[in-house]
C-alpha cells in the first residue's frame, strides 16, 4: 500500500511540474490570447523573453478585449520599488484563473542591460510571469498612448484593464490587498 501511495504521489508533483512550467522554459505560460502567446515568445534565441524596440511592437499588450482582466506592470531590473511589488504580482498570477487574469512585466532597462542586468535578474530570480524588454528609450513618444494619466517616464507603473474598463496605477503596489484592489476596479 505504500508503494501505491509513493506512486501516486509521485505522479502528482509530476503533473503540477507540468502545470507550471520553470522559469525561462515558456515566457508565454499560460496566456490564452494566440496574438499575445505570438508576442510574448521570445525572438532572439539567447534569450528567455522577447526584446522589442517601437511601440507599435508591443501595442496588442494594451487593447484586448476578451473578458480577461490584464495587469500590465512596467519595471526594470534596477529599480528597488519595482522589485518589492513582483512578490504581489507573482502571488495574483499563482492563486487566479489566467482564463481570467494575466500579467506581463514590461521591463524599461536600457538596451545594453537586456543581456546583462536583466537577463541575469531573470535567471537569478527566477520570474514565473510573461516578461518583454521594451527598449524604446523615447519615453515621451509613447506613454501616453498606454495611458493618458502618465504623464513622467517614472516606474513602477501598472496598467489593469479589463475590456474597455481602465485604471492606471502610479507608483509601487504595496500590498497583495493593494493590487486585488486594483483588480476590483476593472471588475465592475
Amino acid at each position: 500500500m505504500k508503494i501505491v501511495y509513493a506512486l501516486l504521489l509521485a505522479s502528482c508533483l509530476y503533473a503540477c511540474a507540468l502545470l507550471r512550467p520553470a522559469a525561462g522554459t515558456d515566457n508565454a505560460a499560460g496566456v490564452r490570447s494566440p496574438e499575445l502567446n505570438s508576442l510574448l515568445k521570445p525572438n532572439e534565441a539567447d534569450l528567455p523573453y522577447p526584446v522589442y524596440a517601437s511601440f507599435d511592437e508591443i501595442e496588442p499588450l494594451f487593447r484586448q478585449n476578451d473578458g480577461i482582466t490584464y495587469v500590465i506592470n512596467f519595471w526594470a531590473s534596477w529599480c528597488r520599488p519595482c522589485i518589492a511589488e513582483m512578490d504581489h504580482l507573482e502571488r495574483l498570477a499563482a492563486e487566479t484563473d489566467p482564463g481570467e487574469v494575466q500579467i506581463v512585466l514590461v521591463s524599461l532597462d536600457k538596451p545594453a542591460a537586456v543581456r546583462g542586468s536583466m537577463l541575469d535578474f531573470v535567471r537569478d530570480r527566477p520570474l514565473r510571469l510573461p516578461t518583454v524588454a521594451f527598449t524604446d528609450n523615447f519615453y515621451d513618444g509613447w506613454i501616453y498612448k498606454v495611458d493618458e494619466a502618465w504623464q513622467r517616464s517614472s516606474i513602477p507603473v501598472t496598467l489593469v484593464y479589463r475590456n474597455r474598463r481602465r485604471h492606471f496605477n502610479r507608483g509601487q503596489i504595496s500590498s497583495y490587498a493593494e493590487l486585488r484592489g486594483l483588480l476590483r476596479r476593472v471588475r465592475g
